[in-house]
C-alpha cells in the first residue's frame, strides 16, 4: 500500500484548499488521538478480561461506553473534516469525564492523576489556546476539589506537583500553539503574495499567460459540470509596433497599462482577464452566450477606442481588433475556443481592424 493510500485509509479522502494546511494538521491530529484512544482502551479491556488487572465493574462499564463512543466518533470524523469542531469539543468533554471517573473508581492506579495533564496537549493543538487554558483551569479546580473525597486522597505534595505540572504544560503549549499558528498565518500570507506576483503581469497587473490558462482550465471544468456556456475574447491592439517605434517603449507601456486598467474595470467579477502576449489580451467569459459575448466585445472595443492615453507630448488614439468564440455547452476545450477566437481576431485585422469578428 502506497503512502497516499495509507493516508486515505486512515483519514479518508478530504479536500483542503491552499492555506488550510494547519486545519488539515488539526484534523489528522484529532483522528490520530481518537485512534490512539481506541487502541489504549482496547488494550485496557484485554487486560481486564484476561485477568491481568482487576478493575471496578462500574469503571469497566464507563470504559465500555468510552470505547463505543470513540469508535463512533472516529467513523463520523473520518473523511469529514468540517465535523471537527463539534466532535473535538464533545470528545474533549467526554475524555475529561473519563479522567474524573478514573480518579474516583480506579484507586489502585496511583498514577491515574497524570491523565489530566496528558489531556492538555491535544486540547491546545486541536481546539486552540482559549480552550486549552479553560480546560487547564477546570482540571486544576476539579483535582483540588475532588481530592479530599477520594477513597485514598493524594498527599498535598502530590496535588501541588500535579497542579504545577498542568500549569507548566499549559504555558508551554499555549506558547507553542500561538507561535505555530502565527508562523503558519505569516507563511500563508507570504506564499499568497509570492503566488500573486508569479501569476500577475508586472506591467498591467493582469494575469500572465500561464496563470490565465490555468484559471481558464479551472473555469472550464466548472462549466462542464454545470453544462453552462462560456466565451473567449482575443484582443490585439492595432499598429502597436508603430507606437513603440514612433514614440518609444515608455509610450507603449503607458498604452498597455491603460488598456489593462480598462479591462479590469470593464470585466465582471467572474471573468478572467489576462495579458497573454506583448500587445495581446484575452478574456474568458463564464456563463456567457453568443449575444452576451458579442456585446462585451463591442463594449471593450469602444472603450479602447475612447481611451486616448496621454504619453506626455500628445494623446494617442488606440484601437483593437477583437475575435470572439464561444462554446454553448462547454463541450469544446479551452484550447479549441481560444484558437477560434484567435482566428476571428485575424479576420478582424484583415477586414480593416478596429472591429469585432466572431466564429460560430
Amino acid at each position: 500500500m502506497t503512502e497516499l493510500h495509507l493516508i486515505d485509509a486512515i483519514f479518508g479522502k478530504t479536500d483542503f484548499i491552499d492555506g488550510e494546511e494547519y486545519k488539515r494538521f488539526q484534523y489528522r491530529f484529532a483522528c490520530s488521538i481518537i485512534l490512539f484512544s481506541i487502541s489504549i482502551t482496547t488494550l485496557f479491556h484485554i487486560a481486564a478480561y484476561t485477568g491481568k488487572s482487576q478493575f471496578d465493574q462500574t469503571y469497566l462499564l464507563v470504559y465500555h461506553l468510552y470505547l463505543i463512543v470513540s469508535i463512533l466518533y472516529y467513523f463520523l470524523l473520518r473523511g469529514h473534516p468540517r465535523r471537527l469542531p463539534f466532535i473535538a469539543w464533545t470528545y474533549a468533554a467526554l475524555s475529561c469525564c473519563l479522567h474524573g471517573a478514573t480518579l474516583f473508581l480506579n484507586t489502585p492506579d496511583e498514577l491515574r492523576i497524570i491523565w489530566f495533564a496528558l489531556n492538555l496537549p491535544g486540547i491546545y493543538v486541536v481546539l486552540g489556546s482559549t480552550a486549552g487554558i479553560g480546560v487547564t483551569v477546570l482540571s486544576i479546580l476539579f483535582v483540588i476539589a475532588a481530592n479530599p473525597h477520594l477513597p485514598v486522597p493524594y498527599s498535598p505534595s502530590a496535588i501541588a506537583t500535579c497542579v504545577l505540572g498542568m500549569t507548566y504544560l499549559s504555558a508551554f503549549f499555549h506558547a507553542f500553539s500561538s507561535r505555530s499558528i502565527s508562523f503558519h498565518h505569516a507563511m500563508v500570507t507570504a506564499n499568497a503574495k509570492l503566488a500573486e506576483m508569479a501569476a500577475k503581469d508586472p506591467l498591467t497587473g493582469l494575469y500572465n499567460g500561464r496563470a490565465f490558462y490555468a484559471l481558464c482550465d479551472s473555469a472550464h471544468k466548472q462549466a462542464q459540470r454545470s453544462q453552462s456556456p462560456f466565451a473567449m475574447l482575443f484582443i490585439d491592439l492595432d499598429h502597436f509596433k508603430s507606437i513603440n517605434d514612433g514614440y518609444g517603449h515608455e509610450a507603449g507601456d503607458i498604452v498597455l497599462k491603460g488598456v489593462g486598467a480598462m479591462l479590469m474595470e470593464t470585466a465582471r467579477q467572474s471573468d478572467v482577464v489576462g495579458r497573454i502576449g506583448g500587445e495581446e489580451f484575452s478574456v474568458l467569459l463564464p456563463h456567457t452566450d453568443q449575444e452576451g459575448a458579442l456585446n462585451m466585445a463591442e463594449k471593450v472595443r469602444a472603450e479602447i477606442e475612447s481611451l486616448m492615453p496621454d504619453i506626455g507630448e500628445r494623446k494617442l488614439k488606440v484601437t483593437a481588433s477583437i475575435g470572439v468564440a464561444w462554446s454553448g455547452t462547454a463541450n469544446m476545450s479551452i484550447a479549441a475556443v481560444q484558437k477560434q477566437a484567435d482566428e476571428a481576431m485575424y479576420e478582424a485585422k484583415k477586414s480593416g481592424r478596429n472591429r469585432v469578428t466572431s466564429i460560430a
